[in-house]
């Protein structure tokens, strides 16, 4: 898996996330904001998350980073994340 550059609609919660898997439950899909997906993963109970790096810093989030909710039912994935999605090519 290589980075991939979304867009995303930086919520009030979303500013605010400390740690855990962030559902977006506050969120929608007004893009303001860009972040970059540099991998996933699986919780131990079972949650999938996509892993971001956020340019804020390493005291947001978890150390500069989020665990976002992956495989979503919101359309256009969690505060739409899935909507604005860019990679480089060869």
């Amino acid at each position: 898996m290589q980075p991939v550059s979304v867009s995303i609609h930086a919520s009030p919660a979303f500013q605010h996330y400390s740690g855990g898997v962030f559902t977006g439950d506050d969120c929608g899909t007004k893009l303001n904001h860009a972040v970059t997906i540099i991998g996933y993963g699986t919780t131990e109970d079972g949650t999938p998350y996509w892993l971001i790096k956020n340019s804020w810093s390493d005291t947001w989030g978890e150390n500069g980073y989020m665990k976002i909710l992956r495989n979503a039912d919101a359309p256009g994935g969690v505060c739409g994340l899935a909507i604005r999605p860019c990679y480089p090519t060869m």
